[in-house]
């Protein structure tokens, strides 16, 4: 009975806006969700690409043609770099960062809806990582497969304009936490499907030989600009390390 009483009054938390903890086990209310998207996850979209990515998006994308990304997925790469790059900032500034302006921007908001002040918290500690898109969840949802530790993930796209990634395919993706244990793609790079059996084990080398003293944002960025190679080199089937 005990058990039963404290998962109601958690359940019960994720359904007032004054909570002071986002618990991403346990769904929202259908009024906190629709908050959520109204007011802070587009929101926030809305902030980022206004106030930073106009000035420096080219930078990016000229990074992505460096990188060799596919020149029909160069936006996505560029994308993914610069929210690369926000969260690096975060991680090494985290009292002064993208997420900390917005809050300041908003602050009459959040000052009455901790709980989504919380949620901005964490989201601000995630970090870009490598998934196998395992199975359709939905039409608008999926599984993934974590590649470093096999960890199932469960993905929700909140624009459903865009398609799913292909099931068999490898993404690299931020995925910013959500309720229900759902996560919400705010950047993402689907690799061609028929280069899926050359990332993954490429992945693994990579991963095991990997610098332990790099920290994630370091070990993220190198990877990644290995796979965009790997990934090349498939579909071309060059294999320019064979050549003098």
């Amino acid at each position: 009975m005990k058990q039963s009483t404290e998962h109601n009054a958690i359940r019960f938390e994720q359904a007032r806006a004054d909570s002071k903890v986002f618990r991403t086990a346990y769904p929202l209310s259908k009024e906190l969700r629709n908050q959520f998207f109204t007011h802070v996850f587009n929101k926030l979209n809305h902030y980022v690409a206004k106030n930073s990515v106009a000035g420096m998006y080219p930078d990016f994308l000229k990074f992505a043609r460096t990188c060799e990304a596919r020149p029909e997925k160069e936006d996505d790469a560029a994308h993914l770099f610069y929210w690369w790059r926000l969260l690096n900032d975060a991680n090494k500034n985290p009292s002064s960062n993208i997420f900390t302006e917005f809050h300041f921007e908003h602050f009459a908001f959040f000052k009455t809806r901790p709980l989504f002040l919380s949620w901005l918290q964490l989201a601000q500690h995630t970090v870009p990582d490598f998934y196998y898109v395992a199975e359709e969840l939905s039409s608008y949802g999926c599984y993934l497969m974590n590649l470093e530790n096999r960890s199932v993930v469960r993905m929700m796209l909140p624009d459903t304009n865009h398609p799913l990634p292909q099931a068999g395919s490898v993404i690299s993706a931020v995925l910013l936490p959500f309720s229900n244990q759902l996560h919400l793609p705010v950047a993402l790079y689907e690799f061609d499907l028929a280069a899926t059996k050359d990332i993954v084990p490429t992945y693994k080398h990579l991963h095991l030989e990997c610098d332990k003293a790099l920290d994630p944002f370091q070990i993220w960025l190198k990877n990644y600009m290995s796979l965009l190679l790997v990934e090349k080199y498939s579909l071309s089937g060059e294999e320019p390390w064979l050549k003098e």
